[in-house]
């Protein structure tokens, strides 16, 4: 660890959510509900292990909340640094920070735009220019050294022309990653670092993060949030045990094993408590949907069909001589490395691609050529949640309005009164089943992300759709909402396909094709 004045002291330090402008009328409300002591040293490799109160502390560190009193946190090394500066980087979806945008959809305005060939270069970036943080008329100068290597250790070579927007979910996590070490910020706060990422990449990240920690010519410190349940890596050197109180406990790897060994235990044997809790709750209390009611026992025959189908860009294939079939009431793990075709594939399904319209591929066994189905009628069975849903999605609806929507399709406008009275029960009846009644009237954008997400699921199921989509529908989420996530879907009689990169984190599945090496035309098939 370097020598050096500290990077942040906190001292008997309290933090408040609001700030003073924002707390007019209202009690500002303490962030823990204890005060703070804490040092961070240059080139300290600490990791920030707990709940939700990881993300605060994170944030504590990164210069977010107001202090009080304001002098119990400062930042002594920034006297000597004129440059000092402090980053937070967090995954919880694409939006607010993504993809070369301003606003919060990440760059999305609606869901086939990753696919577009025409970009607006004024709004657009390629990755390279993201990573930089250079407009398109800009004459910043930047390193191109530095760019290659970041590119490189990374693993997105290849990728430095495209515009952001067309990364897949795991490439623009990395690209973000690589965006913020480029900066050189004094601290580096990583909330969740491997969220959304395959292992390959994961062990790439890792590496990355590793190496600029042990650097000596690299000014940054990095600071990861973990997840009780996560493994924390090896070259981690400090550890710091939080939740709603603050510091439970602080000191380095080795000395906190034990409780770190312990904590894991206690999440496990809570996790599968709440989990037989939850089953059960959810037995006596599910209703059949209106098409199991009318459909009785489910056919077994083919719902979707794609019989040597390829997409490709600019001529580099993408998906190649595709044959697969989707069974009615099947549900199927889509494998495969960040890149490799996954959510190109599900956007064949729901008509989001371009090359949607092919006679190679059928579903609900009609064949897509032009002319022959249209977006409406085709996604009126289909329901739908990805990351990118999530960031355009508008946050002014209420929970209750959000879930309504669903009932429309391709519209995210609040309905005018114009709900039945069965559709008004069934979406009290899944507040109710998921215990989120209480949320019923808040409004979306306010409501915690993990609880966006579960509201967002059952938008995708309300309608009964033959096709559930999930591209990483349980990711960023606390686990009484994955359990509840994954409870809803294993007892929903729908086929559903679904992309997850966490064990945890996928429902139930009896197929799984995987996609590692789509674009040379070789699958992996088979029953779970």
């Amino acid at each position: 660890m370097t020598k050096g004045l500290p990077l942040v002291k906190l001292l008997e330090a309290w933090f408040l959510r609001n700030t003073p402008v924002a707390a007019i009328g209202k009690q500002p409300m303490p962030v823990f509900s204890s005060p703070v002591s804490f040092i961070l040293n240059p080139k300290q490799r600490l990791a920030i292990v707990g709940d939700t109160s990881k993300t605060d502390f994170l944030s504590v560190l990164a210069n977010k909340y107001v202090a009080e009193p304001l002098h119990s946190r400062s930042y002594p090394a920034s006297l000597k640094d004129p440059k000092f500066k402090t980053e937070l980087l967090r995954f919880v979806n694409n939006g607010s920070w993504g993809h070369g945008a301003s606003n919060s959809s990440g760059g999305f305005t609606h869901l086939s735009s990753r696919y577009e060939f025409f970009k607006d270069l004024e709004v657009d970036e390629i990755v390279e220019n993201f990573i930089a943080d250079r407009s398109y008329n800009s004459n910043i100068e930047y390193s191109k050294e530095k760019i290659s290597k970041l590119i490189h250790n990374l693993n997105l070579v290849g990728l430095q022309g495209q515009f952001i927007t067309t990364l897949s979910n795991g490439q623009f996590r990395r690209a973000r990653i690589a965006k913020e070490l480029y900066k050189e910020p004094a601290i580096l706060c990583i909330d969740d670092p491997f969220l959304g990422l395959d292992p390959f990449a994961t062990n790439t990240v890792n590496d990355v993060l590793k190496k600029t920690s042990f650097d000596k010519n690299n000014k940054t410190t990095i600071v990861l949030g973990f997840r009780v349940q996560d493994e924390v890596p090896k070259w981690i050197e400090h550890v710091v045990i939080v939740n709603q109180t603050g510091i439970v406990k602080q000191g380095t790897r080795d000395e906190l094993l034990y409780d770190l060994e312990r904590l894991q235990d206690d999440f496990h044997r809570k996790h599968n408590q709440l989990e037989n809790k939850l089953r059960a709750n959810f037995g006596q209390q599910r209703k059949p949907s209106n098409r199991e009611v009318l459909q009785g026992n489910k056919s077994n025959s083919p719902i979707i069909e794609m019989k040597n189908t390829n997409i490709s860009y600019k001529g580099k294939p993408i998906i190649k001589d595709l044959n697969w079939t989707v069974r009615e009431g099947e549900k199927w793990h889509i494998r495969g490395r960040n890149g490799s075709g996954k959510t190109t594939l599900l956007s064949l399904i729901t008509l989001d691609h371009p090359q949607s319209w092919n006679r190679t591929i059928k579903v609900f066994g009609v064949e897509r050529a032009p002319g022959k189905v249209n977006y409406f009628d085709t996604n009126k069975y289909i329901g739908f949640t990805s990351p990118e849903l999530h960031a355009i999605y508008p946050k002014d609806h209420t929970v209750f309005e959000t879930i309504s929507t669903g009932f429309v399709v391709g519209s995210y406008i609040r309905p005018r009164d114009n709900l039945t009275a069965e559709q008004v029960t069934k979406i009290n009846h899944y507040l109710t089943m998921l215990d989120i009644s209480q949320l019923k009237d808040e409004i979306f954008g306010d409501i915690p992300v993990s609880k966006q997400k579960l509201v967002l699921l059952v938008r995708a199921i309300i309608n009964d759709p033959r096709i559930v989509i999930l591209d990483e529908a349980l990711s960023a989420m606390v686990d009484e909402d994955v359990i509840k996530g994954k409870i809803l879907i294993d007892n929903f009689d729908a086929t559903c396909l679904v992309i997850g990169h966490v064990e945890e984190e996928v429902p139930k599945c009896n197929k799984y094709i995987l996609l590692n090496d789509a674009k040379r035309g070789h699958y992996e098939i088979g029953n779970v």
